[in-house]
């Protein structure tokens, strides 16, 4: 099978000779620039970081306990996602939860299935998406 190339994609330079492509030209050249973009994208693998507002965390939090992650922030935080518990000991997550404190810093809490002892501390992988 031929590799996808660029210039095997859109060629613009064959429509322009036509009618249509003259009547066309502008939608035709947005049009290639926008499959060059995405194909170039899409090849080079997309992550969250080059196309969201976005941060990754590590924090340690406690069982049931609020913890502050971010403080004194300019941009607004619009949702944070608990990827997954980094421990030696399998933790489930059984909830977790998000929000703003009367002091304008962002507070999580998690709670964990099997209740590890109060004192016992969690690393947890989060993403923060600010929008």
């Amino acid at each position: 099978m031929a590799r996808v190339t660029l210039s095997r994609l859109f060629e613009v330079s064959k429509y322009m000779t036509t009618d249509a492509g003259k009547d066309l030209k502008d939608a035709l050249v947005y049009l290639s620039e926008f499959v060059e973009v995405v194909t170039r994208n899409l090849s080079g693998g997309l992550t969250f970081a080059d196309n969201f507002d976005t941060e990754i965390k590590e924090v340690t939090c406690r069982p049931d306990t609020e913890l502050i992650i971010l403080t004194n922030q300019r941009r607004r935080v619009t949702e944070v996602v608990c990827r997954q518990a980094i421990d030696d000991t399998y933790y489930v997550i059984d909830s977790f939860g998000w929000k703003y404190s009367s002091e304008g810093n962002v507070v999580i809490k998690a709670s964990f299935d099997g209740s590890p002892a109060a004192t016992t501390d969690v690393k947890l992988a989060l993403m923060i998406h600010f929008g």
